[in-house]
């Protein structure tokens, strides 16, 4: 039913009997059952009925305990009968309305529950934070005189001294009380601030027992201290922890009257842990849970005093928690309590803006007094503390260093006797001032020695007061004093922030407050003489200091940086480009450094590095700079601090030192004597950053011999100037520097003559005494390196010699070559051989071996196997039964063992290779498509291994233009690389060489697989190709020309060229002879032509060559003659006749077909 209904209307009367609904009956908690009829229940809506309701059940929303919420009117089924279930449910439906309207109520009373508690919170905070200056100033004007009074009193009867006694116990224990409802409010306000900073938990831990084993000692318990120190520090704010530690330790004393107590500290995973225990009344299991609660206290639990706020263990817990830590209690009654508090380690759990790394003083503060004297109370009469040895020291006016005056600054009159009494009873003269502005007046007018103020004054408050002074210059140093009755590290902050010396929160003792003031006076002389006190000690260095600004002016410099570089304070600022800088335009590298290294120093704001600087006389000296960023305290600008220190002995001894080592190791590098000169060369070019650096050796040829760091250099091709003046530096002393405009030159000893040096330095850089010594020292040096050199160059040649002499033949078949290569160092013979041998029909044998060790030993036992090799094959041309008679014969020549030999039998005619390894490297061989394969057929174990057993052998037959290589492992072992790897390498050098004539091809291989310092093995190559080239000298006879052609065509046939290709050759060939017999020696007979052919992969090469003369052919005399050379055209591809007085050779090329 919609709002304004007549059966719905806004409210009922109960008294009223008209009403559309029985309010009277619902009043009383009745269900009633009203027909729906008349007008008020005209027009009811039917639903999905075709007819309205004819009845409605009206079910009060009943609520305990007073009278019902309303009432809840139910429509029914016109169709359905009013039963007990259907009574049922509506009532149901009404008690759920009912129900929700209860809770919806409760919360809403809640909430202003809620709000009316947070309401009262915050008044209490308003009102302690405001109660605070009210409670602190009479607490300091208590226990101010009553110290005064203990002091003066010293002689008084017991009773007075006893009740002073008790006024400052009272005192004491009031302002704890105070200090801790203002902690909770400010905890509960969110203003506790904290300063965390990294201790050693553990010995300020045990610090703060200390102070507590008076007390337990004279209460007859054990005090146990565990604390051993923690290999990690505690981010902890020194007076909230103070307050932990010393509520738990009287705790512990208050409840404990027989047994121990004991305090604990340990390191437990991330946690440092730290434990207080005791042996006292314990705790019911059912208090435990409201152990920390605020201002609850356990009934009836037997104690040392009844006293109490019930605060101390919750702001215990409060004060834990802003550590990021947790604290936790266990007890069982009547067996004591353990209280366990875990702190993690590191700050990462604190707030970055509350973590300081400056580490306090380490010592317990004020705080604990009122908890030792509090704790000393519950003790009895006798055990308790004499109160004469807590009384106040007053300072004598003789302790201080000179007299000194004090203002005063302060609202309150009494407050202000009362500083007046204390400062002058010390001796000090004291000014007043009854507000801020006044204070500043005064200091204006007479700038005292120190100012001790209070923060809340009229006018002008104390914080505003420090800014005033600070911000002028006259007042700035003078150091201020503030009082404050806030308490908290926000207000110390607070004062520190705004530029006071110190912070001093009422009510304080007299003795503290005199401390303070000594303190700060004393800071205050010592600021005074600052200035002077720097100047002296900066002075007093030994090495240079200054100062630059941001800009990189010099500002200030001591007296060693006068006597340094010979400038001096009165020329301040030495603006950049600094005038010690090396000239930029006589020497400009030094310059371009000393820039630089500067421009590096003063950006990164600290560092150190070695510069050259110029003096003021024009000497040049080294210096060691160190820089470090600084900012001025008073304007707060930023400066660079830097000192110079003369290294300039030590500088060139060490560029001595490393270039001598420099040159050391690369003469002892170098493998032959221009190789040393070359990289001697390099060395000084790198040393002095030269142009070039030439040397010319003055030997017996025509001219010198040139060695440059610029390889395309030479004698001719040098100025000529400059070669004149190498030349003139031969009439020079040995090892004397010659400077000139551009360089300088030096004449040395070199094995084959006077060797002259010239280092072209261009205009970068002047060449000082300093480089001349350096240059005489280095010429020296190199000349006996050159000497070494050219000694170890003979004995390479004698090594070599003497291998070469041993391994021999001195002719070799055709188409073999082969390379000895002893060990780079030592150059001495080794155990490495080659052989071939001439065996019937035409074969050759084919050896080469590798003896175990170097020297004379294994050229000794190579030379004995060289020899019984070649006579066991000439007896028997099988390479197996060879080697197994000369495992027999290596048995017994010491040092054979293990001798690795590769032989084979070679037909040179078919390229048949029969052979056998005993041990060997594979052999290699190469066809003309490119492809490769190793020789691994017939391998066995080395020499005199094992002599019983046969050994076996592989064939192979050699292409038509194949490569044949064999070699000793030294030519391809190497450290470090698999040996596979090695032979892949030669294999890659003979394929890229199948095109060059097989000497030169040896050539390749020992260049290109020789390692950047040599051999450190000595190597033996053979390399065969397949056939070798034909070379034939026979008489220049015309009956020569048959069996000429009948062995060329034989040669040919083994080259495995097509027949049309041989038939070219041969005719081109027989042109040659022909021409050669006929023109060459027609008048000369006797003399002999020569023919040489040679098959490469592709090319054939055929030359033929007389020692006559041509006679030019004459066409116009027979017409059928003449035409040879044309035909030799026609049929090879490339034709060269080359005619000299000593004869005439026809060179001819031809491509073979593939």
């Amino acid at each position: 039913i919609s709002a304004g209904h007549p059966a719905a209307p806004a409210s009922l009367a109960p008294g009223d009997p008209g009403g559309v609904w029985p309010a009277a009956a619902l009043a009383r908690g009745e269900s009633v059952l009203v027909p729906l009829e008349g007008a008020p229940f005209a027009d009811l809506p039917s639903g999905e009925w075709p007819d309205p309701p004819a009845q409605a059940l009206v079910v009060p929303l009943l609520q305990q305990a007073s009278a019902p919420y309303g009432f809840l009117v139910a429509a029914l089924n016109r169709y359905r009968p009013l039963d007990d279930g259907y009574r049922g449910f509506v009532e149901l439906a009404a008690g759920h309305v009912a129900a929700g309207i209860a809770s919806a109520r409760s919360y809403q009373a809640q909430q202003r529950r809620a709000e009316e508690l947070a309401e009262l919170d915050r008044a209490k905070t308003v009102f302690f934070s405001n109660i605070s200056h009210e409670f602190r100033t009479p607490l300091t004007l208590i226990m101010g005189p009553v110290e005064e009074l203990r002091g003066r009193l010293q002689d008084a009867d017991a009773e007075v001294r006893e009740e002073l006694e008790a006024i400052r116990r009272n005192g004491l224990r009031l302002g704890k009380l105070v200090n801790t409802l203002l902690d909770f409010s400010r905890l509960e306000a969110g203003r506790m601030q904290a300063r965390y900073e990294p201790v050693d938990l553990a010995a300020v831990t045990a610090e703060l027992a200390s102070l507590f084993r008076s007390a337990i000692d004279k209460a007859g318990l054990e005090f146990h201290v565990d604390c051993p120190p923690l290999d990690e520090r505690v981010y902890i704010d020194r007076g909230m922890w103070e307050k932990v530690v010393l509520n738990l330790l009287s705790n512990a004393l208050k409840f404990t009257f027989e047994g121990s107590i004991g305090v604990a500290v340990r390191r437990e995973g991330a946690h440092a842990t730290v434990t207080v225990t005791d042996t006292g009344v314990g705790i019911p299991a059912e208090e435990v849970p409201r152990l920390f609660e605020r201002f609850h206290r356990i009934e009836n639990a037997r104690s040392r005093s009844n006293e109490g706020s019930g605060i101390g263990l919750a702001l215990v817990q409060e004060l834990v928690a802003l550590h990021g830590g947790a604290i936790a209690a266990d007890s069982a009654e009547g067996e004591g309590t353990r209280f366990t508090i875990r702190l993690p380690f590191g700050s990462a759990h604190l707030p970055a803006e509350a973590i300081t790394t400056a580490a306090g003083t380490g010592a317990a503060s004020a705080t604990a007094a009122p908890y030792v004297q509090e704790a000393l109370r519950w003790l009895p009469a006798d055990t308790a503390a004499d109160p004469a040895e807590d009384a106040v020291e007053m300072p004598s006016h003789g302790a201080l260093a000179a007299p000194a005056r004090v203002l005063v600054a302060d609202d309150n009159a009494d407050m202000r006797e009362y500083l007046v009494r204390l400062l002058k009873g010390a001796g000090y003269q004291v000014d007043t001032a009854s507000d801020g502005r006044q204070a500043l007046d005064a200091i204006r007018a007479d700038v005292p020695d120190l100012v001790v103020s209070d923060v809340m004054m009229p006018r002008l408050d104390g914080l505003s007061l420090v800014g005033a002074l600070r911000a002028e210059p006259r007042t700035a140093a003078v150091p201020v004093l503030l009082l404050s009755a806030r308490a908290g590290q926000e207000a110390s902050i607070e004062g520190l922030q705004a530029g006071a010396d110190d912070y001093l929160v009422k009510p304080f003792a007299a003795a503290e407050l005199l401390a303070r003031v000594r303190a700060n006076m004393e800071m205050a002389r010592l600021r005074h003489h600052q200035a002077r006190w720097r100047t002296a000690l900066v002075d007093s260095l030994q090495e240079a200091f200054f100062v630059c600004d941001e800009n990189g002016a010099v500002v200030d410099i001591n007296s060693g940086f006068t006597d340094m570089l010979g400038y001096g304070p009165e020329n301040l600022p030495y603006l950049p480009v600094h005038p010690w800088w090396p000239d930029a335009g006589t020497d400009p590298e030094a310059h371009r450094q000393a820039a630089d290294a500067f421009a590096g120093l003063l950006g990164d704001g600290q560092g150190s590095c070695t510069i050259p600087l110029t003096h003021r006389d024009g000497h040049r000296l080294w210096v060691s700079a160190t820089v470090n960023r600084a900012q001025d305290p008073d304007t707060g600008r930023r400066v660079v601090v830097g000192t110079f220190r003369d290294v300039t002995a030590e500088h060139y001894a060490i560029q001595r030192e490393s270039a001598l080592a420099s040159l050391s190791t690369c003469l002892s590098r170098a493998a032959s004597l221009p190789e040393a000169l070359a990289g001697a060369l390099r060395e000084l070019r790198d040393l002095w950053r030269a142009r070039s650096v030439v040397a010319a050796v003055f030997g017996h040829g025509a001219e010198p011999t040139l060695t440059a760091t610029d390889p395309a250099l030479d004698w001719r091709r040098l100025p000529a100037e400059r070669r004149e003046s190498l030349t003139e530096l031969r009439q020079r002393p040995l090892l004397t520097p010659v400077a000139g405009p551009t360089g300088v030159g030096v004449l040395l000893e070199h094995p084959d003559g006077p060797l002259a040096l010239f280092v072209d330095l261009g205009d970068h850089r002047p060449f000082t005494g300093e480089d001349q010594l350096l240059l005489s020292l280095l010429a020296s040096h190199l000349a006996q390196g050159l000497a070494r050199a050219h000694q170890i160059d003979q004995q390479r040649e004698t090594a070599i010699a003497l291998q070469r002499a041993i391994l021999g033949p001195s002719r070799l078949p055709d188409g073999f070559a082969v390379r000895y290569e002893p060990a780079t160092r030592p150059l001495e013979v080794g155990g490495d051989w080659y052989d071939t041998v001439a065996l019937p029909g035409g074969r050759i044998g084919i050896v080469v071996g590798d003896c175990v060790g170097r020297g004379v030993q294994a050229a000794a036992v190579m030379g004995q196997l060289r020899s019984a090799c070649r006579a066991l094959l000439l007896q028997d041309e099988s390479p197996a039964r060879t080697l197994m008679a000369l495992d027999q014969f290596a048995a017994g020549v010491p040092g054979a063992v293990c001798t690795t030999v590769f032989c084979g039998v070679l037909d040179p005619d078919t390229g048949h290779l029969t052979y056998s390894s005993a041990g060997h490297p594979p052999g290699i061989l190469t066809h003309p498509d490119g492809t490769t394969h190793l020789l691994e057929d017939g391998r066995s174990v080395p020499l005199a291994v094992r002599r019983t057993r046969p050994r076996p052998e592989g064939e192979t037959t050699i292409p038509a233009r194949g490569t044949l290589m064999l070699y000793t492992d030294g030519l391809v072992e190497r450290r470090r690389r698999p040996l596979d790897v090695g032979i892949g390498l030669a294999s890659q050098v003979v394929q890229d060489g199948r095109e060059v004539a097989v000497n030169d091809l040896a050539a390749q291989v020992m260049t290109r697989l020789a390692p950047a310092d040599g051999f450190d093995d000595d190597v033996a190559l053979l390399l065969y190709r397949h056939p070798a080239p034909l070379e034939m000298t026979f008489p220049a006879e015309s009956s020569q020309l048959a069996p000429v052609r009948k062995a060329l065509r034989t040669w040919l046939a083994q080259c495995d060229l097509p027949a049309q290709m041989i038939q070219n050759i041969l005719v081109a060939a027989g042109e040659a002879c022909a021409n050669a017999i006929e023109h060459g020696h027609r008048h000369s007979p006797g003399e002999t032509v020569r023919l040489r052919a040679e098959a490469f992969v592709d090319v054939l090469r055929l030359t033929v060559a007389d020692t006559g003369r041509w006679k030019s052919p004459q066409p116009e005399a027979n017409p059928h003659r003449g035409r040879g050379v044309a035909l030799m055209r026609a049929l090879m591809q490339q034709v060269t006749i080359t005619p000299s007085p000593y004869g005439t050779t026809v060179d001819m090329h031809t491509r073979i077909a593939r």
